[in-house]
């Protein structure tokens, strides 16, 4: 077979496994390979012989995709997939045929005429002050209560809180150094470190009360280990009594428990303590770089886009106090 006979679906996938597969962490690898092997090598998209591809053909799977999801045997249902995923998938295929063209068997990247997607950003579920109180004071004495309350008050992620090592806590300054996450890889909750180049590596100044609390549990993990004769594998904060990590989903699924027994609004999640984090600096006045550097998110850009109408609030609030502040009285 002559190699510009090839199908679009064994070539994306040859191309990812030859250009992109060394290059990216396993979490990516799996995202990736899933757009390519379940959405775009069954489709009739993939099966065309890539020399005959057109930007049509390529904009009609786009659309498809959005309305209907995958008709293939592994997707049944006609629900369509988020403009955000759809958003991955064209920049996939705009990549592979980029390199089709260099390799000169096409010549040009017909999927580069395809429309853009837009990326909606979704209303942004927060907890109140008193959702927020209720939630941590129903969870004290409980093995997770210090994961949620630093996920209130640092803004991390679950995998940047499960992931933390001794180590990194530094406690003469308050602080914790965020550098590796605890992530999901097939079912296996594996420990990698941040690429150095994310700006989610950061320093965090952590309250002297959570310290204190951190300290405790260090010295009461030490001893139940020594007395257990069980070995902290890697370190962690939070991991299981016999040293083992934990399974973010488990922690996941505790805090959807939780939140339903003390009938708090379903619409709230674990990323909303990361909301709640951002939106309560926000009121507070704080600075949009400096919350951006808090919560690693990659640009203030991000933070702009996904809070624009909590700005709003907050800008408004602003404009009217200075008003007031310099509002002279008529003496009429």
């Amino acid at each position: 077979m002559k190699t510009k006979n090839i199908t679009f679906g064994t070539y994306i996938y040859n191309w990812y496994m030859i250009y992109k597969y060394p290059k990216h962490q396993a979490t990516t690898r799996n995202v990736s390979l899933t757009y390519i092997n379940v959405h775009i090598r069954p489709s009739n998209l993939g099966r065309k012989f890539i020399k005959n591809l057109t930007t049509r053909d390529i904009q009609e799977f786009l659309s498809e995709l959005m309305q209907s999801g995958n008709r293939s045997i592994l997707k049944t249902n006609k629900k369509g997939l988020s403009n955000w995923t759809v958003s991955k998938i064209r920049t996939l295929i705009i990549a592979s045929l980029n390199q089709a063209v260099r390799e000169n068997l096409i010549k040009d990247n017909v999927a580069s005429y395809t429309e853009n997607i837009k990326i909606l950003a979704a209303p942004k579920n927060i907890f109140t002050k008193e959702q927020q109180i209720l939630f941590l004071n129903n969870s004290k004495n409980y093995r997770y209560y210090l994961a949620y309350k630093l996920l209130f008050f640092t803004g991390c992620r679950r995998s940047e809180i499960l992931g933390i090592s001794w180590d990194k806590v530094n406690f003469q300054n308050n602080t914790i150094f965020i550098s590796q996450v605890l992530v999901v890889v097939n079912n296996k909750p594996i420990l990698k470190q941040i690429p150095k180049n994310k700006t989610s590596i950061r320093l965090l100044p952590i309250p002297k009360e959570i310290m204190t609390e951190l300290k405790a549990l260090k010295e009461e993990q030490t001893d139940y280990f020594s007395k257990h004769k069980y070995i902290n594998m890697y370190n962690l904060v939070f991991c299981t009594k016999k040293g083992d990590v934990y399974n973010p989903n488990n922690l996941l699924q505790n805090m959807k428990k939780r939140l339903k027994k003390l009938g708090l609004p379903q619409d709230l999640h674990i990323h909303s303590t990361r909301h709640t984090f951002a939106t309560n600096l926000i009121h507070n006045k704080v600075a949009i770089v400096d919350i951006q550097k808090l919560g690693g998110w990659s640009s203030p850009d991000v933070l702009l886009n996904l809070y624009a109408h909590t700005l709003q609030e907050s800008q408004i609030e602003a404009v009217n106090k200075l008003y007031e502040e310099f509002k002279m009285n008529d003496k009429k």
